[in-house]
């Protein structure tokens, strides 16, 4: 019986174990740092010593490409990755259909993906669902946020404040 591609690339090469971390801007160097930390004490504590940290610092959960997590996704597909360890899912996106195409590439690359805070078992179908309803909530708490922030920027333009930079020269 022949192996599909992926499964005898992955059995044909020595597969690392990736830690991915992220925070969405330069200010939170600090937790990008306790991220980084935590990922290394579980490979300790779990004996993984073949692994590589991609970080992506100043990008948004959001954004549909990064460039630390495109490096790792690439690995994925090419079979070089056995699992994917992240602090919390919501680092490794925000939004349900970024966690479902990520879900759906790891199970095609036959990569486990682990997350730190959620521990949750993703080969399960609770895992699977509840793997379905963390982002679905991650993406409302940002929806939200940015609902908050405009209705509050609208009630200071309302009351008069005028926003934004002064001006230092004129327009024309």
């Amino acid at each position: 019986m022949e192996l599909p591609l992926n499964e005898a690339a992955a059995n044909s090469k020595r597969r690392r174990w990736a830690l991915y971390a992220r925070v969405s801007t330069a200010d939170q160097r600090n937790g990008l740092d306790a991220q980084v930390r935590a990922l290394r004490i579980f490979c300790e504590q779990n004996n993984v010593v073949d692994y590589e940290l991609f970080a992506d610092e100043n990008q948004s959960g959001t954004k549909s490409s990064r460039p630390a997590l495109d490096r790792m996704m690439r690995a994925v597909e090419n079979g070089e990755i056995e699992s994917v360890v992240v602090f919390a899912f919501s680092r490794y996106a925000r939004s349900v259909t970024r966690m479902l195409k990520g879900l759906e590439t790891f199970k095609k690359c036959s990569t486990n993906f682990v997350s730190l805070t959620e521990k949750l078992d993703l080969n399960t179908s609770l895992g699977h669902v509840v793997f379905v309803i963390i982002p679905a909530i991650a993406q409302l708490e940002r929806d939200l946020i940015a609902e908050r922030v405009r209705n509050g920027l609208a009630a200071a333009r309302a009351r008069g404040k005028i926003l934004g930079r002064a001006r230092k020269r004129n327009s024309a």
